[in-house]
């Protein structure tokens, strides 16, 4: 029997009904009569308990994973007001989907990262062959903290074999950094790491989307401070970035929050220009005060080479993209695709004037596809995993 998919959502603002709606599409949409497993998102103004309940009217017993997020992305429908949620729900002969989860990553990211990876090592098989990981971005409200990627995936991926493809977000459930959380089973946590290894008669293939390009010449970071890039070519770096975009770009150093991204080059550093080669990094605010950008993530660290990029995202540039993705896939049977897309991408915060999850939509063509919005992206760039900012990653599963 071909893997059975079947994705549902729903915007009700009660959190019982719309869990409840969007499960119930799921089964119909995908004709399921055995649920294997389900992926579930929940918005971030719902009550995840009950969300929770909502699900399992329909799916009591069936082993699923997922958390809260941003917003929701389906086949045909996109949302991010918060009170989207979204249930996939596969049923498979083939495939396996097994979780796992480790806690205390507020507490130490590379510590939590080392737990899962260690569990995740033992259960790793000859037909494994994909995971997905979620995390929470939030680690506190107030003073607003993150959770860094960096260690957590640095730590990870010493017990991963390099050819595992990987797919992973942080989860969000808004823009303000409140609290996060994950579902295994039917349990509620926060503050931890989530893998779900894919194996069977399957293989993933992933690609990212950055839609940036570079617009200066490589730059050095002279002076940091963990996430804080305090100078870049020995000046306080908002007044290179604002030398950098020249003297009638009229942004406030204020905006420079959530806009300006530097790319990390992880390929030929005179080659050709190859997006899938870079690493990016978003601005997450401004320290007026000492001049200084405060980003996402700690890793741009002193004598880090990067370089402005300039978002230029076109519609035609998601088609290329999965076109290379359906390539690699050539001869097995795609049956489901996993878009992880950051919130910043969302049309209202992207600066483009299309929705790229959209054309996602268009572009993957009749599979199933489901995803969710992001804090952190995280993907592999070479053989290497790699958070990401202001990316999607996309994953496409497939029958062989």
């Amino acid at each position: 029997m071909k893997t059975k998919v079947g994705i549902g959502a729903s915007n009700q603002t009660n959190s019982f009904a719309a869990g409840k709606e969007a499960a119930m599409q799921a089964m119909e949409q995908g004709g399921i009569d055995r649920p294997d497993f389900a992926l579930i998102f929940c918005g971030g103004k719902h009550s995840p308990e009950e969300f929770l309940k909502g699900v399992n009217e329909i799916i009591p017993d069936t082993p699923k994973a997922g958390g809260s997020s941003f917003g929701i992305i389906t086949d045909s429908f996109i949302g991010y007001d918060g009170f989207e949620v979204g249930v996939t729900i596969f049923s498979s002969d083939k495939i396996r989907f097994e979780i796992f989860s480790q806690g205390g990553l507020n507490e130490n990211e590379y510590e939590a990262g080392q737990g899962l990876g260690q569990k995740l090592q033992g259960a790793l098989k000859d037909d494994s062959r994909g995971l997905w990981v979620f995390y929470d971005s939030s680690k506190q409200q107030n003073p607003p903290m993150l959770n860094f990627a960096t260690p957590l995936f640095a730590a990870l991926e010493q017990y991963l074999p390099s050819d595992l493809a990987v797919a992973g977000g942080g989860f969000l459930s808004d823009m303000m950094l409140s609290s996060t959380y994950q579902f295994v089973n039917n349990e509620i946590y926060s503050q931890h790491v989530v893998g779900i290894l894919v194996s069977g008669e399957c293989k993933m293939e992933t690609a990212i989307l950055h839609g940036c390009q570079p617009c200066s010449d490589y730059i050095t970071i002279t002076k940091a401070n963990g996430p804080l890039v305090i100078e870049i070519d020995n000046q306080p770096a908002l007044e290179m970035i604002d030398e950098l975009l020249g003297p009638d770009h009229g942004v406030k150093f204020k905006d420079f929050a959530m806009n300006v991204t530097l790319g990390v080059n992880r390929g030929d550093k005179f080659g050709d220009f190859k997006e899938s080669d870079y690493a990016n990094r978003l601005t997450l605010a401004v320290d007026e005060g000492s001049k200084a950008l405060v980003m996402f993530e700690p890793d741009l660290t002193e004598g880090t080479e990067v370089q402005l990029m300039r978002r230029n995202m076109e519609p035609d540039y998601v088609e290329e993209v999965i076109e290379e993705v359906n390539k690699k896939l050539s001869g097995s049977d795609p049956v489901y695709a996993f878009y992880i897309n950051c919130g910043g991408r969302a049309k209202p915060f992207s600066g483009v004037n299309f929705e790229d999850a959209a054309e996602v939509q268009k572009a993957i063509g009749p599979i199933p596809l489901s995803g969710f919005y992001s804090g952190v992206e995280v993907a592999r760039v070479g053989q290497n995993l790699q958070p990401l900012d202001w990316t999607g990653v996309l994953s496409v599963l497939a029958e062989v």
